[in-house]
């Protein structure tokens, strides 16, 4: 086994927690190395606010959907509270206590860019304080998983660290997420526990009908022949079938961009089903022609979908 991945390894089974925060911060260095440049060959450098981002993210939808605890019911960690706040104002913003994931309640509360990265330097200033020295403590012995700069807030990885963490994104995030729902056990009742660090659960959410999203999507079929997303092949007009690329039961939302046209029996036998890579690829390929073919407003949601690259994002967090 790799040296640097058994430092890793060491730190995780080591950790003490009293509440989410270590999980939550080592869960954010893996994703966001995750989706780094491999190809540049510099070191990486993670400011606290975009790793207090990653927090806000993985709190939100499980304070959102779920109302976990990440700490003791009687002494509510910090950064909840923030997360709790937040979530008041994007419902007094959408007129909507629906739950929504956090990438896309994000664009609405960036409507007030001050007032969002005030709330993000809140987040920020608590993982500096209790959370960016403390992970990598091990008893006495500091674990050098990254260098560390808190008074200008960021961490630093070498290139090689980097390219390391990518390459075992998903076996620390399958150990992170373990030691997670063990200790939101202790402060949690809630059943599947697991499932919900992961995002998977269709408790309490109910699912709306797809129909409203079929003539947009056949627009991408001007002479009539409608193919299957998946198979490429013909479908008969009677055996349209819509189907989630990425599950709803890890979505909770019907969005044109993860949405494609298949035959009934497809839909039957794909079920929650993670799919490949391949046809992840295909799907963001397959949104690009739809763009230009679908109303202004599925336009626009494409587009934002796009340029926040929701599509990678939720099949990482699906696979993990």
């Amino acid at each position: 086994m790799d040296p640097y991945i058994e430092q890793w390894l060491k730190v995780i089974d080591g950790m003490s927690n009293e509440n989410t925060y270590k999980l939550a911060w080592g869960r954010a260095v893996v994703e966001i190395c995750h989706f780094s440049d491999l190809k540049s060959e510099s070191d990486l450098e993670a400011h606290f606010d975009e790793i207090s981002e990653h927090f806000l993210k993985y709190f939100w939808n499980q304070s959102y959907f779920f109302k976990l605890y990440q700490g003791p019911a009687k002494s509510k960690p910090v950064i909840q509270q923030i997360t709790e706040e937040m979530i008041l104002v994007y419902q007094k913003k959408s007129e909507s206590k629906l739950p929504v994931w956090f990438d896309i309640a994000k664009q609405i509360l960036m409507e007030d860019r001050e007032w969002y990265n005030k709330m993000v330097t809140r987040i920020s200033s608590a993982i500096r304080a209790d959370v960016c020295w403390r992970f990598i403590k091990v008893g006495k012995e500091d674990i050098p998983l990254y260098s560390l700069d808190r008074e200008k807030r960021f961490i630093r990885l070498t290139h090689q660290q980097v390219e390391i963490i990518h390459d075992h994104a998903f076996v620390l995030s399958q150990l992170l997420n373990y030691r997670w729902a063990q200790l939101l056990e202790k402060f949690n009742t809630s059943p599947r526990i697991a499932m919900k660090v992961k995002g998977i659960s269709e408790e309490g959410i109910r699912r709306s009908s797809l129909s409203k999203f079929k003539q947009a999507l056949l627009a991408q079929f001007p002479d009539g022949k409608v193919t299957d997303f998946y198979s490429g092949e013909l479908i008969d007009p009677n055996d349209i079938s819509i189907d989630h690329v990425i599950p709803w039961s890890f979505m909770y939302s019907d969005d044109i961009w993860n949405l494609v046209i298949t035959s009934k029996s497809h839909n039957s036998r794909k079920s929650n089903t993670l799919v490949d890579e391949e046809v992840i690829e295909r799907l963001k390929q397959r949104n690009l022609q739809l763009k230009e073919v679908v109303p202004e407003n599925y336009r626009n949601e494409i587009d934002a979908s796009i340029e926040l690259k929701l599509i990678e994002k939720y099949y990482f967090q699906f696979k993990i």
